[in-house]
């Protein structure tokens, strides 16, 4: 096991202004065909990324791979990350909570084997990391709750939510208070004691990303139900109703907001698959990256960061 001082200084050189810090036009990710066209007044930044159960985190201009690491997510504002190891420790899964300015780090046991607990999802304070836990069953993983670390207090929670959809992924509301989740078709709502707060009905799965709200915290994006033609949809928080279906765009993945107006996504061509900035009324705005058909299948993922 790699030493704590070491492990620091592996998870370093991401500076807090590094999301609004004068980068390059474009920047190669290591060890893939990409490259993400970047500019200085870009509202996200592609801070990590995975590529199949490999784990790389930004470090100034470029990217490093993290060793023994198979997920790395960067909080707003990009002062610290959290890391999921790609092996159980003692009999547990753990995290790595590190903060990228003193360049320390500490480990945080989370569940015991045979429960994982990743995809971790920060609150926009933050304060607190939301992890889904899963555990191997006979048709895949199901999930079985979910896991809350605290930042400052460098602890890890598990809650066991009954009735849990179990295609599962917990991530924030907006005002950091309750979690959000797929529920038989629509969106659910939780407190952090894994009590049901809301169910919105029909509404479709929420969509992928770090984040599903908008950045007021108004729209909730989903994939769209089945019966509908459309893939993306818009509800409003507060009413749950549906705002928008946007048109004429069939993503192969959503990577979350842009801005209020507008989100990324990725979708197919020929051979190569392009992430996009689309307006709610589906028109593209700009290419982000190109992604090959040979990265893509390696499940390639970009972790993008709100400055």
């Amino acid at each position: 096991m790699l030493g704590g001082a070491v492990i620091a200084t592996c998870l370093t050189a991401l500076a807090p202004s590094a999301a609004h810090a004068a980068l390059p036009a474009d920047v190669s990710l290591p060890d893939t065909g990409v490259t993400v066209r970047e500019s200085p007044a870009d509202p996200l930044t592609v801070t990590s990324y995975t590529l199949g159960n490999l784990a790389y985190l930004r470090r100034g201009e470029a990217f490093a791979k993290q060793k023994g690491y198979q997920e790395i997510t960067v909080a707003p504002g990009g002062a610290k990350a959290l890391a999921v190891p790609t092996a159980y420790a003692s009999g547990h899964d753990s995290v790595l909570l590190a903060d990228l300015v003193t360049e320390k780090a500490v480990k945080i046991q989370t569940v015991q084997k045979p429960f994982v607990a990743h995809f971790a999802h920060w609150s926009r304070d933050g304060r607190k990391v939301a992890l889904t836990v899963q555990r191997k069953a006979a048709g895949g993983w199901e999930t079985t709750g979910f896991v809350v670390v605290d930042v400052a207090a460098k602890t890890a929670r598990t809650v066991n939510v009954s009735g849990v959809d179990k295609t599962a992924r917990f991530r924030w509301t907006p005002d950091n208070a309750q979690l959000v989740a797929a529920h038989q078709g629509g969106v659910r709502f939780y407190g952090q004691d894994g009590t049901v707060r809301r169910t919105l009905a029909k509404t479709g799965a929420p969509a992928g990303g770090e984040d599903v709200f908008s950045p007021s915290g108004k729209g909730l994006m989903t994939w769209c139900p089945a019966s509908y033609a459309e893939d993306v949809c818009v509800w409003d928080r507060s009413s749950g109703k549906l705002a928008v279906k946007v048109k004429g765009v069939k993503p192969k993945a959503l990577l979350g907001w842009w801005d209020e107006r507008s989100f990324v996504a990725v979708l197919p061509g020929s051979g190569v698959y392009k992430v996009v900035v689309i307006d709610v009324k589906g028109k593209g705005l700009r290419v982000l990256a190109d992604v090959s058909a040979r990265d893509w299948d390696k499940k390639i993922y970009l972790s993008y960061t709100r400055g």
